[in-house]
């Protein structure tokens, strides 16, 4: 009868306690890159407290399913390279206790995570790529906060360029003013020079107001768009003021966009919805593709029609004519004619084939990458249960614990299995390879390793002994130091 023996919650105490440290730093490690990405949407646009809030929270929910196969490599590989190093798998190992049942209840612990894992990729991961992408577009959306430097052109004020030479931040009261107005172009720019002015928001925060004082405007009244003139021939209108009055549209609330625009995002869809959504979208594309061969077929391949009862004369003769022949007996007019018509016809051909296939070809990217998505669903989670048979067996050989070797190793696993997975997944989405190859590359080729090392491991094979390895390494260096004295 299975049940839970002492061994196996000393082996889940140990796992544990260090997996909810690892969890939260791999997972610190992943928002900290993903904020890093996005700095700019970030930085400058005034948002509140609420939506940041909002942002990281959404941004650890969706960033969770690549967090937890990092952690249990990291945990799995420092556990058992603790329980080494501290002879405690030796004492286990000579009470004749196997490999494999010291990990059974860690197995058992993996292939739950990996459940976890596809539960929040398929149900939690969805929502929260939802709300995350609706607050990245939203701050893309927000105008930045304004900060208007002394002494350099501020551009931050769309088709404006502002230019400060003092400010006094007390009264808002910008002095020695310097704006070129670029609304209707470069060419066409008004440029608005003046001793002060004072920038403020409307009410319902959708307007800059720019009262400017003492100043003088200048517009060119003819574009110079030939160029033959010389910039003192351009003709151009001269106003000086005393107080005049701009609005600027410049909307620096965070309006957070509709949820139903981002309805076709593979990325917030369960596995129910990107099964459907791709099916019915290859029927689409498959029936718009017949559609226009069908079309262009008609259009530029049709050469006339035979009538019912000279049907049968008209398709032996068709087998028996041979266009060569044809084109030597006609004269050279006629075959002028006939090859200016020909290349006339591959013109419209080519011309119709570019403004069709992109429809076609951005259709059938939208397909894969709905493809793409289903397969990570299940490529994510059991990656869960492959990095612990790397990690587990990895720290029985080194039989090294702690942040050090331990880390260095996770991470160069890690990074393996990510570029060969995203150079699949690049190669699959353009159509290079096969969606179910191109998503599965990695699992194949990293779950073999971890068959490997359990293997090794469990026999306790000296060949991947650390000790090992670094007396050797110090054996050659001695000798290479030896050889150069």
């Amino acid at each position: 009868m299975i049940g839970i023996k002492k061994i196996d919650i000393f082996v889940l105490k140990k796992f544990f306690l260090l997996f909810a440290g690892c969890f939260c730093i791999c997972l610190f490690v992943f928002m900290m890159q993903f904020v890093w990405k996005h700095i700019a949407d970030l930085v400058g646009k005034g948002l509140g407290l609420d939506v940041l809030q909002q942002f990281f929270y959404y941004m650890a929910l969706s960033l969770v399913p690549m967090a937890l196969p990092m952690a249990i490599l990291l945990t799995s590989l420092i556990t058992f390279g603790n329980m080494g190093e501290q002879l405690e798998l030796t004492a286990m190992k000579s009470a004749g206790i196997p490999l494999i049942r010291i990990m059974r209840s860690l197995i058992v612990s993996s292939v739950l995570l990996m459940g976890v894992s596809f539960y929040f990729q398929n149900y939690v991961s969805p929502q929260a790529q939802m709300q995350l992408a609706r607050l990245l577009l939203s701050m893309k959306e927000t105008s930045p906060a304004l900060d208007i430097p002394e002494g350099v052109f501020y551009n931050n004020i769309p088709n404006i360029n502002l230019y400060v030479e003092h400010k006094k931040a007390e009264t808002g009261m910008l002095y020695n003013v310097m704006i070129y107005k670029m609304d209707q172009g470069i060419d066409n720019a008004q440029i608005v020079v003046a001793d002060s002015a004072k920038i403020e928001t409307t009410a319902d925060k959708r307007f800059l107001k720019l009262s400017i004082f003492n100043g003088e405007q200048f517009e060119n009244l003819q574009a110079n768009t030939s160029g033959l003139l010389r910039r003192s021939q351009v003709p151009y209108d001269r106003e000086t003021f005393q107080y005049k009055t701009l609005l600027i549209d410049y909307n620096s609330d965070f309006d957070l966009m509709a949820a139903e625009d981002l309805n076709t995002m593979a990325e917030t869809k369960t596995l129910q919805q990107l099964t459907a959504d791709a099916d019915s979208m290859t029927a689409k594309y498959d029936s718009l593709g017949r559609a226009n061969y069908i079309e262009l077929t008609a259009r530029y391949m049709q050469t006339g029609y035979a009538s019912s009862k000279d049907s049968a004369v008209a398709m032996k003769m068709s087998k028996d004519v041979n266009i060569d022949t044809l084109m030597a007996r006609a004269d050279q007019d006629s075959r002028l004619r006939a090859l200016q018509a020909a290349s006339s016809t591959v013109d419209n051909v080519l011309t119709e084939l570019e403004w069709r296939t992109p429809v076609s070809h951005d259709g059938y990217r939208m397909v894969r990458k709905h493809q793409i998505k289903w397969h990570e669903k299940f490529t994510s989670a059991l990656s869960c249960l492959f990095f612990f048979f790397i990690g587990a067996p990895l720290g029985a050989i080194i039989r090294k614990g702690g942040l050090g070797i331990s880390t260095i190793l996770s991470v160069l696993v890690f990074i393996v299995y990510y570029i060969i997975g995203i150079s699949g997944m690049k190669m699959a989405r353009d159509g290079t390879w096969d969606i179910t190859y191109g998503m599965w590359i990695s699992t194949i080729v990293m779950a073999p390793l971890g068959v490997f090392l359990t293997y090794k491991a469990n026999r306790d094979s000296i060949e991947f002994n650390f000790d090992n390895f670094k007396n050797q390494i110090i054996k050659i260096a001695k000798k290479f130091k030896r050889s150069r004295i």
